[in-house]
């Protein structure tokens, strides 16, 4: 039914789209809403049955023609206004099917042209009613352009109830199928239940073929009640999981079950004022497994097998898993023999239900049969070290049980070309040993995340077992991982020296699209309505100053803008840009290649032999560290420099690309043609749909690197190139290079094209410029201004545009030059302020963190003790939001019902700006971690610039006579679950406070409030400075000397970015591939890390894998400090 109280049709939209028929433009926002409120509520409507929705409509005829407010008061139009207001009311009446708003806005239209204007109603029935909304829903901003159409597409094509096909990869390794709600189920419980026995049956059928991996991705829409346009997409996944014949099907998709509906709830309990709109449907990725191509057993490598830690049953047939349990009471020399040895013990444990070969899913259930029993599964990956020329294996966590049970198995799954294998581990210390220590004492492991305590004693810190039992109570809070720590002696400092230089060249790009229409059949039950397509692309090659013009003619390099336009027998326009993009990157490479002798002149060279320290890292330098740095290109001499920094200087091995908005929108055209050839794609992901960056090599060693410029300037185009607008235009070099003066006035300001209108091939070939109707968006449901109109019909006749194919050529041939403009002005005022070129970054963030190290000059040590690493982790709270009183009512001479009789009271409103910048400017830790001695004592002499700062893991209660006075606002904030909630939320609660983990001012200002710290676990102690202070006070004065709204938020971020990116949790980071060719996507599918793929086109293929070896190499501390920091405001 349609649900207009959260997609209420714009019906200024709709007499838009009729204009030129005044007599049918007759109807009110206002009253429409009412009556879609008092009489189509779904509660309401959705019980009537079609008698009583006969009488309702008949009863809403009546009604309308006596509301005379709603129709133009002209004599000639009433008639026609009253038979159209009875159309748009009937046909809400009369429909008893889901209705996108699309649709029925043409509906109406169709039928009111019959009554009020037949010769139109050609034109009426042609319209498309699926411009720019996914599947009749706006969509907000936040979801990307990609994941908008590609959930429109699969709402498309399936027309009918239960799974359909709907794509699949090369050799169909991968098949995506798709069922729909197409019976409206309000809940997600009902809609799984629902399509459960069409799941079983799906995964039945094709288990039969080989072993199967499959996940599930649940989507919804979801709306802010109280907030216009605001539906959001959002889907919940499952990572794959193993099927074969012998697995219980229906139990399986269970579990998967209970996952998507934990994630729906935990969604659900953020808070984030979203409330369900619709449950849309269910993807189904089903995907070839072919772990037991030969037999089970495989034989460990030499490096392991040496090791004398593993117990390898040499099984023939898939029964890995049984065998590998069974091995723990198997004695003597033939344990890797299978035989009466192992068959005696068959009845020690109950398999019942356990399918062979096992997936790890079934481990579950094996505890289950066992009470006894638990069991953790460990990976291995092959790992070189340098400058070792022979490989050796890492073992890591793959699932790790809750708690040990008396009866504990701890195996090991090693997977290769032919197969995987579970293998029965009898000695963990002597298996994971060399990974981990050089030590040879006695050592005990956490099994989950292998660091190890010995027994040698120590000063302020726990040992051997009793060390373990306190590490477990926080390293249990995590998923299971193998962390790789920094060395003893590793910091972060600033030696990106390269990126001082500015980028020789860079691109700016952007393409244009087409909706078009379509309406064909894809195999029983499936239809594609419409199609997003790639429409032309333009871009423009920037050269630095210092490439010669020559190098460029020499090369072939175009210097000016690059504008291509498909056509209906030349469509693939992503191809083809990636083609001239990648040719064009090969020609830049080859140049990059130039060495042009060095040119010193007298003067050049007393300057060097003068020289005493490297001019960029300032270290003395002398004899062969001293070297004479020149660029390749001309051939002049730049820096006295040592071997280091110049050896860093080298030309860049990648082209930056820039797009603006590329992660939301344009990214997929490109992404969908990176498969062009087998050459490797790196990409960097930000979430399941999004990217930060992807690159495509074009050599061994040189990249084409894609990035958004919205990552460094988050606001539109247009209002960025309005930044730049001065009177003489001189911030527009790259436009005033391509239009002569009396242009200038035209193309310095973002112009309008009608995206929504421009839905065939052949409108490009129109030779007028569409009316200002036309230029309307459905998506932002808003019309151009007269004056944006005005400009349009400008730009058409100042140029002398003849088609609308020219127009959008010019508009695209502006709008990468405006582009060009913009960011350039960008990395000059970077270049300014922190010498650095915005153009080695990828994005803001990134920048800011280089920038802050290189202004301070300061080195930041890391950290090397897993267990310090977890305090931290364990320490970080996000700040409390609340209201602590509900209602506050004040009691003044000012207030109208004040009462003498009471106290005077006044309600203020306090708000703390720059408050992350203010707790940076504190001192911050840097270096010098140690426990110390677990007490108070030296915590009262510690102030806010003492030289040593601490962290304390304490036991702390709150006095119950503190209880009324702190009541609105208590100490010592904590993560927990609330009572009914299944998320864990920062309360501020009384309760006693176990191993909280507090920064030392903190805890100095509770202790001055009165609570009572009743046990010291833990104190670690570091030291601190205010050695930030500088670079946050550089971007304040920044701030307050900018000259627009982007400048005063990039210097506001350029601080705030510090904190965001050493609060980077790398235990979030995905691991994603984008693989062209169907082998290694066979194997990455076989892989035990493997989560999901998504389909972009036959030959590429995106996939996730779980990441379990994790790297902690950046300095979480000052995150963590700031955080804490910022709470105190002495």
């Amino acid at each position: 039914m349609f649900r207009p109280k959260t997609s209420r049709v714009s019906f200024s939209s709709l007499q838009r789209s009729m204009s030129g028929h005044l007599e049918v433009a007759v109807f009110k926002d206002f009253n429409i809403a009412r009556h879609f409120n008092t009489k189509h509520s779904k509660t309401k409507y959705a019980l009537m049955n079609n008698a009583e929705k006969k009488v309702n409509a008949e009863n809403l005829k009546n009604t309308i023609s006596t509301q005379r407010n709603v129709f133009i008061k002209q004599n000639t139009a009433q008639k026609a206004s009253t038979l159209a207001e009875y159309v748009v009311a009937y046909k809400i009446a009369k429909n008893n099917k889901p209705y996108s708003e699309g649709e029925f806005v043409k509906d109406c239209m169709v039928s009111i042209s019959k009554i009020v204007c037949p010769e139109k109603i050609k034109e009426f029935e042609s319209v498309n009613s699926y411009i720019s909304t996914a599947y009749g829903k706006r969509v907000s901003s936040a979801n990307t352009m990609s994941a908008v159409r590609a959930k429109k597409v699969r709402m498309n094509i399936v027309q009918s109830p239960g799974f359909i096909e709907i794509s699949s990869s090369t050799n169909r390794k991968i098949v995506w199928h798709y069922t729909k709600n197409t019976n409206n189920h309000q809940n997600f419980p009902d809609f799984l239940r629902s399509v459960k026995p069409a799941l079983t049956n799906l995964l039945k059928t094709r288990v039969q073929l080989s072993p199967i991996k499959f996940n599930l991705k649940l989507e919804a829409t979801y709306f802010q009640p109280l907030v216009e346009n605001s539906s959001e997409n959002r889907a919940f996944k499952t990572s794959a999981i193993e099927i074969f014949k012998e697995s219980d099907i229906a139990e399986i998709i269970e579990t998967s079950y209970m996952k998507l509906l934990s994630e729906e709830e935990t969604y659900k309990s953020r808070g984030s004022g979203f409330t369900l709109e619709s449950i849309d449907g269910l993807l189904l990725a089903v995907y070839r497994y072919t772990p037991l191509s030969v037999s089970s057993y495989i034989q460990l490598p030499s490096y392991l097998e040496n090791k004398r830690a593993t117990i390898n049953p040499q099984n023939t047939d898939q029964q890995c898993f049984k065998w590998a349990i069974l091995a723990k009471h198997v004695m003597g020399h033939s344990v890797h023999r299978l035989g009466e040895n192992y068959f005696k013990h068959e009845d020690k444990y109950n398999f019942e239900d356990i399918s062979f070969p096992t997936p790890l899913a079934d481990i579950s259930k094996f505890e289950k049969n066992n009470p006894d029993v638990s069991v953790n599964v460990y990976g291995i990956e092959k790992k070189c070290h340098p400058p070792r020329k022979y490989l050796s294996y890492e073992v890591f966590p793959l699932r790790v049980s809750v708690s040990e049970k008396v009866n504990h198995f701890d195996l090991l799954l090693t997977t290769n070309e032919n197969g995987s294998h579970f293998i029965y581990i009898s000695n963990m210390s002597r298996l994971i040993r060399s990974q981990k220590t050089s030590h040879t004492e006695s050592i005990v492991f956490c099994k989950r995340c292998f660091t190890s305590f010995d027994d040698r004693r120590h000063k302020y810190k726990l040992s051997g077992m009793k060390a373990l039992e306190q590490h477990k109570l926080i390293c249990g809070t995590h998923k299971p991982i193998l962390p790789v720590m920094p060395k003893d002696g590793d910091c972060v400092k600033f030696d990106a020296w390269g990126n001082t230089e500015r980028h020789p060249f860079v691109i700016y790009a952007d393409f244009e699209a087409l909706l078009l229409k379509k309406d064909e059949e894809k195999g029983e039950n499936t239809r594609i309505i419409n199609n997003h397509e790639a429409m032309s692309y333009g871009f423009l090659v920037k050269a630095s100053d210092e490439v010669p013009a020559s190098l460029l003619n020499e090369h072939g390099i175009p210097t000016g803008p690059v504008i291509y336009r498909g056509n209906e027998n030349k469509p693939n326009v992503a191809k083809h840009f990636l083609e001239k993009i990648v040719e064009v990157g090969k020609k830049i490479e080859k140049l990059l290649k130039t060495n042009v002798p060095m040119i010193m002149t007298e003067d050049e060279e007393k300057t060097f032999s003068e020289c005493k320290e490297c001019n960029l890292c300032k270290r003395a330098v002398e004899g062969v560290d001293k070297v004479r740095d020149y660029n390749h290109l001309t051939g002049k001499f730049r820096y006295t420099l040592c071997l280091g920094c110049n050896l860093k200087l080298q030309q860049p091995k990648f082209i930056p690309c820039y797009f603006h908005n590329l992660s939301n929108y344009d990214s997929h055209y490109i992404i969908s043609e990176l498969g062009f050839d087998t050459n490797t794609i790196y990409v960097i992901p930000n979430s399941e749909e999004k990217f930060i960056s992807f690159s495509k090599y074009i050599s061994n060693t040189f990249t084409i690197r894609f990035i958004d410029t919205f990552r460094f300037m988050a606001s539109s185009l247009g209002k960025l190139a309005s930044n730049l607008i001065t009177p003489p235009l001189e911030n527009f070099r790259e436009t005033a290079k391509h239009f002569v003066t009396k242009d200038m006035k035209l193309v310095t300001r973002k112009g309008t094209y009608p995206y929504e209108y421009t839905d065939s091939w052949d409108k490009l070939n129109e030779d007028r410029l569409p009316m200002k109707r036309d230029f309307y968006s459905m998506l932002t449901e808003s019309d151009i201004t007269e004056e944006e109109y005005d400009h349009a019909k400008a730009v058409w006749d100042h140029f002398g545009c003849k088609t609308l194919g020219e127009y959008s050529d010019l508009y695209l041939k502006i709008d990468i030059l405006l582009l060009a403009d913009v960011f350039e002005n960008f990395r000059d005022l970077c270049m300014k302020t922190y010498s650095l070129d915005a153009a080695h970054y990828y994005t803001a963030p990134g920048l800011s963190f280089h920038a802050m190290m290189k202004f301070t000059g300061k080195k930041l040590d890391l950290i090397t003790d897993y267990d310090m690493l977890l305090m931290f982790e364990n320490g970080i709270r996000g700040g409390l939001v609340q209201a602590g009183l509900r209602h506050a009512k004040a009691n003044n001479e000012k207030t109208p019902d004040y009462d003498e009789k009471k106290d005077k009271s006044w309600l203020i409103y306090q708000d703390c700006n720059n408050l992350y910048g203010w707790a940076m400017a504190q001192y911050m830790p840097y270096g010098g971690f140690n426990w110390v001695k677990p007490d108070l004592d030296g915590l009262d002499a510690l102030t806010n610039t003492s030289d040593k700062g601490r962290i304390y893991e304490v036991d702390v209660s709150y006095p119950q006579p503190l209880h009324d006075k702190h009541n609105d606002l208590p100490f010592l904030p904590h993560n927990g679950i609330p009572t009914g909630s299944k998320v864990k939320k920062l309360m501020a609660t009384f309760e006693k406070k176990i191993n909280y983990i507090i920064h030392y001012r903190n805890l100095q200002q509770a202790i001055a409030n009165g609570l009572i710290v009743e046990k010291v676990h833990r104190v670690l102690e570091f030291d601190q400075s205010a050695w930030l202070k500088d670079y946050i006070n550089l971007n304040t004065e920044m701030r307050k000397k900018a000259s627009n709204d982007f400048e005063k938020d990039f210097f506001k971020l350029m601080n705030n970015a510090v904190f965001g990116k050493t609060m980077e949790s790398k235990r979030k980071r995905m691991k994603k591939e984008l693989v062209p060719n169907e082998e290694r996507v066979q194997k990455l599918i076989n892989k035990t890390t493997f989560k999901h793929a998504t389909y972009y086109r036959e030959n590429l293929i995106a996939v996730s894998l779980e990441n379990k070896i994790i790297k902690f190499d950046k300095p979480l501390y000052i995150g963590k400090y700031t955080l804490k920091c910022k709470n105190i405001l002495n």
